[in-house]
Parts: C-alpha cells; structure tokens; sequence
C-alpha cells in the first residue's frame, strides 16, 4: 500500500499575514534543490514538478513559517509525517522527501504539475502546471552562477560551464553557482558537490560534499585558503594551512587530499563564504546564517547584521576598512548604519565588489551590470 501525505497547504502560498513570502526565489534554495534531483537521477519531468512545487508553495524559499504547521520550501507538515520541523527545513532533506514521492507516484499520463499535485494533495492542482514558465526559467538558473569580477575578467557560470568573458574555461557542462578566482586559479562547484580548481589549464578535483559556491581568497604570502559551506551546513576550510595551494602550476592540495577543517558546527550556514586576508596573514570569513550577517576572525563567530537573504560579499577597501554587499529583494544593498540601497534595479544571485567600491551584479537575463 503507497501512503500518501498531505504536504502543502490549501491556499498554496502561505496565507497567514505574518509569513512573509519573498516575490524572487532563493539562488541557494534552487542550487539545493536541484543538487538532490541530480543525485537522485530523477526524470526531466519530477524535476521540474520539484520546481513547480517550490514555486507554488513557497517562491523557492525556505519558509519558517506556513499555514498549520506548514514549514520550508515545499511546506510539508511535521503532523502529516514529513518528518521533524528540523528536518523540513534542512532544504536538501525536504527535497529528497519530495522527489522520492513523486517517483512513487508518477505515472506516464501525469503531467509534471499533476504530478506535483500528487505528491503536494493541493485543493488547486492546476496553480502548478500554471507555474511551468518560472520553473523551467528556474531550472535553467540553477546552471548559472556570478558574477566573480577579477584580473579584469568577468567569470561567470553559464549552461554548466565557467566563462572569463567571452572564453569558455571548462567543457564538462556540469557546473554551477559562482566561480572563485585567487590569482591565477579558478575554483567551481559542479552539480553534484565536487570541488575543482583550474590550475596551469587543467581541471583537477579539490573536494567533494560541498554544498555552496567555493571561495579562495590568496594571502599575503601568495599561498590561497578554500572556504565553502558543506552539504551538511557546515562552513568548512578546504584547504590545510601546512598545504595551502601555490600560486603555480603545482598540484592543489585541497580536501581530497587533507581533508576539510570544521569552522562551524552542521546546519550553520548556507550559501558561498566571503572571506579576506588582511596584510597581518589572517583571514576573517563571512557568511550567512539563518538571516543573520556572521563573522568568524580567530575561530571566534559573531553576528553583524540581521535581513540578510542572500550570500553576502565582503571587501577590504584601501583604508583598511570593510565593506560588506548583498542582495536584497533582488536589489543591491550596502551595509552602513542598517542596509542601504544602492539601487533600483533587480538583480540575482551574488554581487561581486571591488576594493574600488565598484560593484557587478547579474541580472535575470545573464547581463553582468555595474551595480554600484
């Protein structure tokens, strides 16, 4: 006997007042989402009725909060089984709750928004199939990632495949997210977890597990540190300080070979890091955590800032002070006093700042703008 449980909610976006549901989705959320669907090797149809799902319930965001006791990106219910609030939040475990039910009941005359249906048990299922344009445009975002604006290069990640302006770096097709440049390496982040770093034109493996965009910063000795959130939530050191990575054509000794360094306990953080090295050698790393702005300088966390809703990017400016970027509402913000706009137009994803002030930003159409 197949059980099914009831999922989301009846007015589908949740109607409580007091649960504000983001208009954009969440670049990490769909990243995540997308990351289980792979590894799980689900059909092009349950994977996009997993977007549909996400869009309808939630906006692809992952909601504290729902109608009943509703939670996450897909509002399953702890009451109907879906298992422990904890659990429903914890993106990557509600993902692969959704996908292994929509497998069980898919059937051939199914579209993929009947097939949300099935598995979500709406009172409205035609609002998924309705749903199918910004799916698939989400779907086709999740390939993408950046802007990472260095060596006067605008590197990006675009049908699977890192680009330095107008030259294709990498012919695996299974990239995603934002790439990372220290120096003279390029590090990104494929599908399926895999850390890989392009180092005297050749693609080698640094690490597995990872859950969110690498980011490499160099130090002032020349050596470079890989920073990344696993997929465990955890924000982790990809690199072991006694075999940093050289700045030549030499071998990366990165996770596969020194294993990773705990920085946080799981369930941390989401989203790439932010990190700079400061002329003293020591790197001070940002990352997002819940809604909370934290930083960690000397193994120590602390919270700068609430409302963050995207990764954040972190600059040492000339005159040794910080700057810290994000977006918010699609909009780039700057953090002052509280966080400030520094403009009207939408963008998505990451920002990518320089210790100038100038700032790029992607929009929804691939175009990488200055932003700021």
């Amino acid at each position: 006997m197949l059980l099914l449980f009831s999922a989301g909610t009846a007015e589908a976006l949740p109607s409580k007042a007091s649960c504000r549901v983001p208009g954009v989705h969440d670049p990490d959320v769909i990243r995540a989402v997308h990351a289980v669907g792979l590894s799980l090797r689900v059909s092009d149809k349950v994977m996009l009725a997993g977007f549909e799902a996400g869009w309808v319930e939630s906006h692809m965001n992952n909601l504290a909060c729902g109608d009943r006791d509703s939670l996450g990106v897909f509002q399953q219910r702890p009451s109907m089984g879906w298992g422990t609030p904890a659990e429903i939040m914890d993106v990557s475990y509600a993902a692969r709750r959704f996908f292994e039910a929509a497998v069980k009941v898919d059937r051939p005359e199914l579209s993929a928004g009947l097939l949300a249906d099935a598995v979500q048990r709406s009172c409205c299922p035609e609002r998924y199939d309705q749903a199918v344009d910004r799916a698939s445009f989400m779907l086709r975002q999740a390939w993408q990632g950046g802007p990472e604006v260095a060596e006067g290069a605008v590197h990006v990640v675009s049908d699977g495949d890192v680009r330095a302006d107008d030259v294709v770096l990498s012919r695996f097709g299974d990239f995603v997210g934002r790439p990372s440049v220290a120096g003279r390496l390029v590090f990104a982040r494929t599908a399926r977890g895999e850390v890989r770093v392009l180092a005297g034109g050749v693609w080698r493996s640094v690490a597995f597990g990872v859950g969110g965009d690498p980011e490499a910063v160099v130090r002032p000795d020349g050596t470079v540190e890989v920073y990344a959130v696993m997929a465990d939530g955890s924000v982790a050191k990809l690199s072991d300080p006694s075999a940093t990575i050289g700045m030549g054509g030499v071998s990366p000794q990165g996770a596969r070979q020194s294993g990773s360094i705990p920085l946080s306990p799981p369930g941390f953080a989401v989203g790439k890091p932010s990190a700079i090295a400061h002329p003293d050698g020591s790197v001070s790393l940002y990352v997002r955590s819940g809604g909370a702005l934290v930083a960690s300088a000397n193994g120590a966390w602390r919270e700068i800032a609430q409302g963050l809703e995207g990764s954040p990017e972190v600059v040492l400016r000339p005159d040794g002070t910080v700057g810290v970027h994000t977006l918010i509402g699609g909009r780039v913000h700057r953090l002052g006093v509280g966080w400030e706009p520094l403009s009207e137009t939408r963008f998505i994803d990451t920002v990518s700042a320089l210790p100038d002030g100038t700032i790029y930003a992607r929009k929804s159409d691939g175009t990488v703008l200055k932003a700021g």
